[in-house]
């Protein structure tokens, strides 16, 4: 899949594109794997916090859902610069996460 791909997914409307839905990140314990001197493993413990909110002022919050996965993060040195060649996610649980993304 393409950068510009993933993007477009990740960004579309019925995702983290929608503008009442604001997602906090936090990355909890990290560990990464040297596979050789141009690619890095790093996997990551993450928990993704989500409010959906009932109109554009951001006043009032309708639904919160959270998810709880370990990330897979593969990464590549490429002319000298480390990129993000690929992720893997592996969610855990969610509570309520279904709820932030549902559209009225």
């Amino acid at each position: 899949m393409t950068a510009e791909d993933f993007v477009g997914i990740m960004s579309h409307i019925g995702f983290v594109g929608d503008p009442l839905v604001h997602t906090q990140h936090h990355i909890g314990a990290s560990k990464w794997q040297k596979i050789s001197d141009e690619e890095v493993v790093g996997h990551h413990q993450l928990r993704a916090a989500h409010q959906r909110y009932t109109s554009l002022d951001l006043k009032t919050v309708e639904n919160k859902g959270h998810g709880h996965a370990m990330v897979k993060h593969l990464y590549k040195k490429i002319n000298g610069e480390w990129k993000l060649a690929g992720l893997r996610p592996a969610v855990r649980w969610n509570d309520y996460f279904s709820y932030a993304f549902n559209s009225r």
